[in-house]
């Protein structure tokens, strides 16, 4: 555990009115925080559910640490996406909004019941909108993960700039109209080496191909970190923009780093 490190600086950073600042919480987790709210999207802060998925990063925030949130969003029901002891001290603490697909709210309705612990659970399917906080409009577009009851993924229009966020959904035709109807200036995808005969995560070249399509500014790699069975180089995702010649800026992200964006452009933040 990294102690409360993290979420101090997460809880404490100060924004500008049009900026917004996005944190790397391991696997496919984000912090997203702008001026007026702060938004999780697929945290886990557990450990190794079994031998055969053994956690490789540390666990950089323990959910009872948290104060502050707006609302957290799970884009599928798997563990590590919609996670009961992450989301109910969170929701616990901070009253925050919880909203994910149909499996994914379902669960957590019936964690919170059992933990007589009043909470608003929002569920959604692609197609649908709704403001998260006082300044974030979430888009619920849709996705392909074979693996999930329900799966979605999600852009947020920030004050600072628009945020993809692809769950683990696998590279799909579809993604070239949801980058033909919405900006993406920066995008999250999750990479991961696919196991025999299995197609959980995008290849770096999927990763690549989903960007062009999605016309995106700027891609993040997200989950190859977490698991070893599945870890990945996720430098091979430059290696393949470079050698395809493809306008997209790679921002490689550890555990802990965070990037700023406004007007929709993305930058590192040293640490």
């Amino acid at each position: 555990m990294w102690g409360r490190y993290l979420i101090e600086e997460i809880e404490g950073a100060e924004l500008g009115p049009n900026e917004a600042i996005v944190w790397f919480l391991g696997g496919a987790g984000i912090a997203v925080k702008t001026r007026g709210s702060l938004i999780y999207v697929d945290p886990y802060f557990g450990g190794s559910p079994s031998r055969e998925w053994l956690r490789m990063i540390a666990v950089p925030v323990d959910a009872a640490d948290v104060r502050k949130a707006t609302a957290i969003l799970s884009t599928h029901e798997h563990t590590d996406h919609c996670h009961r002891e992450t989301v109910v001290p969170i929701v616990a603490r901070t009253g925050a909004k919880f909203v994910g697909p149909a499996s994914s709210a379902a669960r957590v309705k019936s964690w919170l019941a059992g933990e007589k612990i009043e909470g608003e659970v929002v569920e959604v399917r692609p197609g649908d909108s709704l403001k998260v906080g006082a300044d974030v409009l979430l888009r619920v577009l849709e996705a392909r993960d074979l693996y999930a009851e329900h799966a979605v993924t999600y852009l947020l229009e920030t004050p600072g700039g628009n945020i993809f966020h692809s769950g683990d959904s696998s590279y799909f035709p579809g993604l070239k109209e949801i980058g033909n109807r919405y900006a993406v200036d920066v995008a999250f995808l999750c990479i991961g080496r696919n196991l025999r005969g299995r197609d959980d995560y995008m290849t770096p070249c999927d990763a690549v191909r989903a960007a062009v399509d999605l016309n995106a500014k700027a891609i993040v790699p997200l989950h190859f970190d977490i698991w070893k069975r599945t870890r990945e180089d996720p430098k091979l995702v430059e290696i393949v923009a470079r050698t395809w010649e493809a306008d997209v800026k790679i921002i490689h992200l550890s555990l802990g780093d965070s990037l700023k964006l406004s007007g929709g452009v993305a930058e590192k933040i040293p640490f």
